[in-house]
């Protein structure tokens, strides 16, 4: 333990890379929760079913069975935030920022372990391993994954961990003559953690077991008072001493270790073993042409209860396909490059709470040049220095070399999308830090440098690269998305001086430059502001226009048709097209903020924006009327005539707690920092709760209840039917009703 202390020691220089890189993530993480995408949507099933002690049983109907790890880190995350999906993204933004440090450490130990020891190795150990650093902390990619719930993050974690352990391992054998065996259980650990986050190492390993069997270094002990080059003869007959052998089974013990306890619950729950996960099985099938569609693949596999016997189906049906045709493989090898190393604008390239809103300006703008930019710069940099590592015949770029390798044979024979080169990063952020840094005599040492020969093959590579991210790159949306955004940015900027005019005429150039559903809502929101409800309104109907399914505007247009009493029109645009009511409550909660009001119909079309923490509205003993869930909350105004009148609020609200078991429910009605209990049972009662005066109209009412769980898996607390606020007497001399409400059926 004394020795990995060493390794991972932080320097106090390290504290000016890693405090941006926290607040880099912290800025995008405080966005409003976006909308899951990708794989975050299986990811955040599973974490809530294993959560709920429901287990793996979400695998029974999927079409892979996924590796555990990350699963587990995220359903540790929501124990530690109570559910809050929100904030269980906070342990891996720590765990992205902590990747910063790694790959700061990783790059360090690369410069220790050049053979023969640069000139300058200080100089190299200082400036290098902060300028990987940096760009690990800036770079756009590790700063969006931090927020998203994928497993990214914890892989990049796991893997770098390991490489760092060991890397320093062969430095110290090389530069002590001994073994430091020790070393390698906490790398052989590392690394079987990353494979149980995903796969991918798995096939690797043999190539890790023969590079720890290598004998490490440049030369051979003093002969004559002369050391002599490592034959390759000499390298091969190393790999079968003793100790080498003895080094690589206790490595590959180490990273047996964890993944053990995960195949044998495998090999117990179904028919046969899995080692880690199938989804080689599901890319096998579906990513070779298959002759079926993805919806019926999905049918097919999902039908099939047991992961085992669905992971052979898969298989079977991939490689008949390729026994038909076995000119796919080579089709596909083309587009699987371009899909490895473009630029794609994709879903989770912004955490944008609807993915059809546009991202905001300043986050569009720095994506420009820390996500595309700086990609190309650590892309380009980094192959260049490890060829001219592998030039000069160090070790210690073999390793990442063949990784890289590794990745890209794997991603043109299987599937390919921009996203996997993730896991390239961690190695090419040390090398192309050397290589931007000018060490080309800590490279060489005192040899003289890579001939044109040598370097011909990188430069190749190199230049098909940049060809591949210059073609496939999405001009016309950067172009756009850049005027847009700068417009947008100034807009704002006038927006919040109270400039109307200004703000007004550069969000009409920001439609000239991208017309965008959100570009015309920014307009409409500035008219609104300026007292024009016409043109509020033709904005927003534009916007709606433009998108049909977008939540923003047809709730921004409602908010305003409400606002002037046009309640039939406002309920046809609170409905929208094509969207789920339960999101434009959401959302609505979120984002709008109605007009102060005493009184809420629960239900009834009219209280998007007054109401959060409920379900969509349900007919129920002749009334509309919501579902809450464990935590509702409304937001209710007093009258402006009575706002100023000394006496004491008068809170009432309709509600019923049905339950299957008939059983009494406690309920907790909460304002401010008051919580008053309360007991309802199946029938409807009229509440009716006294508050103190407070030097605001306005208060948020919260209702806190345990919940039960519907037949359609929703957690269902008590039913509102409505709540309103006076001052002094009740507003309404009805009696209270003693209707039975129902469970859900």
């Amino acid at each position: 333990m004394r020795r990995l202390s060493v390794i991972f020691r932080m320097p106090y220089a390290l504290l000016l890379v890693l405090l941006p890189a926290l607040a880099l993530r912290l800025a995008l993480w405080s966005q409003p929760l976006h909308q899951p995408a990708n794989d975050e949507v299986e990811y955040i099933t599973v974490a809530y079913d294993l959560l709920a002690g429901r287990g793996w049983e979400f695998y029974t109907s999927y079409h892979w069975l996924r590796a555990p790890l990350y699963p587990l880190w995220l359903t540790g995350s929501l124990w530690l935030t109570r559910g809050n999906l929100y904030l269980a993204a906070l342990p891996n933004l720590l765990l992205s920022v902590t990747n910063v440090y790694l790959i700061y450490r990783l790059t360090r130990e690369v410069i220790l372990a050049f053979q023969p020891p640069p000139p300058a190795a200080q100089r190299a150990v200082r400036v290098a391993p902060l300028l990987a650093a940096l760009g690990a902390a800036l770079l756009f990619t590790f700063n969006t994954f931090a927020g998203l719930y994928m497993s990214e993050t914890l892989f990049t974690f796991c893997f770098t961990a390991a490489l760092v352990a060991l890397i320093h391992w062969k430095r110290q054998r090389a530069a002590r003559r001994a073994q430091q065996r020790g070393l390698l259980v906490p790398a052989g650990v590392l690394m079987g953690l990353a494979i149980l986050t995903r796969s991918l190492p798995l096939l690797f390993m043999p190539v890790v077991l023969l590079w720890i069997m290598l004998p490490p270094g440049e030369t051979t002990a003093p002969t004559d008072g002369e050391a002599q080059p490592v034959t390759v003869r000499q390298r091969i007959a190393g790999l079968f001493r003793r100790n080498a052998l003895l080094n690589a089974l206790i490595f590959g013990v180490a990273v047996a270790l964890p993944i053990a306890p995960w195949t044998l619950r495998n090999c117990l729950a179904y028919e046969q073993c899995v080692l880690v996960e199938t989804g080689l099985s599901y890319n096998l099938w579906a990513f070779n042409e298959p002759r079926e569609d993805q919806a019926t693949i999905f049918r097919t596999l999902e039908q099939i209860p047991d992961p085992t016997v669905r992971a052979a189906e898969a298989t079977e049906r991939g490689l008949e396909r390729l026994r038909e045709d076995p000119a796919i493989l080579l089709r596909k090898l083309w587009p699987n490059w371009v899909h490895l190393w473009r630029v794609k604008i994709i879903q989770d390239r912004f955490l944008l709470a609807d993915y059809s809103s546009d991202p905001p300006p300043l986050v569009f703008l720095a994506s420009l040049l820390l996500d595309d930019l700086l990609y190309v710069v650590i892309l380009v940099a980094g192959v260049i220095g490890i060829s001219r590592a592998l030039a000069q015949r160090q070790l210690v770029a073999l390793l990442p070399a063949l990784w890289i390798a590794y990745v890209i044979a794997i991603t043109l024979l299987t599937h390919g999308e921009s996203r996997y080169r993730h896991f390239v990063f961690p190695v090419l952020l040390p090398f192309a830090a050397l290589q931007i840094t000018h060490l080309r005599t800590q490279f060489a040492g005192t040899k003289q440098p890579p001939t044109f020969i040598l370097r011909l093959p990188a430069l190749l590579l190199v230049g098909l690269l940049l060809y591949t991210v210059l073609i496939s790159y999405p001009w016309q949306w950067a172009v756009e998305g850049a005027a847009r955004s700068t417009h947008r940015l100034v807009g704002n900027i006038a927006l919040s001086r109270g400039d109307l005019d200004a703000a007004t005429a550069a969000y009409q150039r920001a439609l000239a430059a991208d017309s965008t559903p959100d570009g015309w809502i920014a307009l409409g929101d500035v008219r609104r502001r300026q007292g024009d409800p016409a043109g509020a309104e033709a904005a927003y109907r534009r916007a709606w226009r433009n998108e049909l399914d977008h939540i923003a505007a047809s709730a921004r247009l409602g908010d305003l048709l409400r606002e002037q009493g046009r309640n039939a029109a406002a309920r046809e645009a609170f409905i929208g097209r094509y969207v789920d009511e339960q999101d434009v409550v959401d959302w609505s909660w979120t984002y709008l903020d109605p007009v102060p009001t005493a009184r809420i119909e629960v239900g009834e079309g009219l209280d998007f924006g007054y109401v959060g923490g409920v379900y969509p509205a349900e007919f129920l003993q002749d009334a509309r009327v919501r579902w809450t869930t464990g935590h509702a909350r409304f937001r209710l105004a007093l009258p402006a005539a009575t706002a100023s009148i000394d006496q004491p609020v008068l809170l009432q609200v309709r509600l019923a707690a049905p339950r299957p078991d008939n059983a009494p429910v406690r309920v907790q009605i909460c304002v401010a920092d008051s919580c008053r209990p309360i007991m309802l049972d199946a029938t409807w009662q009229r509440i009716t709760l006294r508050l103190p005066p407070a030097n605001t109209s306005r208060r948020v009412v919260e209702l806190h209840s345990p919940t039960f769980t519907a037949p359609d898996g929703r957690e269902l607390g008590v039913l509102v039917d409505w709540i309103a606020l006076d001052r002094g007497v009740p507003i309404s001399k009805e009696t209270r009703t003693r209707t039975s409400a129902s469970v859900p059926q």
